[in-house]
């Protein structure tokens, strides 16, 4: 590969990783570990997810360099397919080493490497500008083969291992394997356009963070939440609190933000963590960066991470 394929690749894994850790710091995030909370989590916490999110960087440049490389013919997708997967395993393995055995970044990892290929293989474009739409349309294109046979393979199984799995058995739903297969309608529809729309009026990116994050708890069909207690309700009782703290004025209003603190605690008291909507989010900050911070320099545009302002009220959205 060359020096300038290795440099981009480099810098999707950064971009990434970066989108990671912002994820994790940001607050408040109902049930989720934040920089300030634990949540409803007694087994990890922030320097948890720091130390899992840097193991993990050099499989997601991993993931891009056989981006770029499927790009240029080397290997078909579905070959680059199952070397992410090998790929996968492995991350996996660094995190549960980093971690003690806690899964910080089970999620985060399987779409983390998906879409650092999928950036991998449209840098290559000729094209001045690629939009996230096309990254996640090749994504959706590299994955939906193998993601639909395991959908099929669960439906044939008379006991699934795994909670997604006995959701889609039991209740249809495919969780991310289906926001991977459709080609992330959640992040295009709903956590990009709040996540920018934030951005573009002022807000700082902690704010713009946990607003987009509301807006995919409100759709995203959530599995992790059945972990601890396998009711699906709990999917139900998290859009609906999330819509409500929306239509509150999510932390751009005192209404919403008060809001926003009850959730914090019910949460925490019902052990709701929804943890596929903040790998979501990460996902969501990175096509934003990747498609921001494009051309031959790569400067990064910067987004304040916090302003007062928003934190007292004093500004909002239109």
């Amino acid at each position: 590969m060359t020096a300038s394929g290795q440099d981009t690749a480099a810098w999707i894994a950064e971009t990434m990783v970066y989108s990671v850790l912002a994820e994790a710091v940001s607050w408040p995030s109902p049930g989720l570990v934040s920089a300030v909370s634990n949540g409803c989590h007694g087994d990890m916490d922030i320097y948890t997810f720091l130390r899992s999110a840097l193991r993990i960087q050099p499989y997601y440049q991993e993931a891009a360099r056989l981006g770029i490389e499927q790009s240029g013919g080397r290997t078909g997708r579905e070959d680059l397919f199952r070397r992410l997967q090998k790929t996968g395993r492995r991350a996996e393995a660094d995190m549960l080493g980093a971690t003690g055995g806690v899964n910080t970044h089970k999620g985060t990892i399987f779409l983390g490497l998906i879409l650092c290929a999928a950036a991998g293989m449209t840098s290559q474009s000729p094209s001045s500008a690629v939009e996230p739409q096309e990254i996640c349309r090749l994504a959706g294109r590299l994955a939906e083969y193998p993601l639909r046979a395991q959908l099929a393979d669960i439906l044939e199984e008379t006991h699934s291992a795994s909670t997604g799995g006995r959701a889609y058995r039991e209740w249809g739903i495919r969780g991310i394997r289906g926001e991977v297969i459709d080609g992330f309608p959640s992040i295009l529809q709903q956590g990009l356009p709040a996540l920018r729309e934030a951005l573009q009026q002022g807000a700082d990116l902690r704010t713009a963070l946990i607003h987009c994050l509301l807006s995919l708890m409100a759709v995203v069909q959530d599995t992790t939440l059945l972990n601890r207690k396998f009711d699906r309700t709990r999917i139900d009782y998290t859009q609906a609190s999330a819509l409500a703290a929306l239509d509150r004025g999510s932390l751009f209003t005192s209404e919403g933000r008060a809001y926003i603190r009850t959730m914090e605690e019910d949460f925490r008291l019902r052990s709701l963590s929804p943890g596929g909507s903040a790998d979501l989010l990460a996902m969501t900050l990175a096509l934003h960066l990747w498609t921001e911070n494009q051309g031959e320099e790569r400067v990064w545009r910067t987004i304040p991470l916090y302003q007062p302002s928003f934190a007292t009220g004093s500004a909002s959205m239109s």
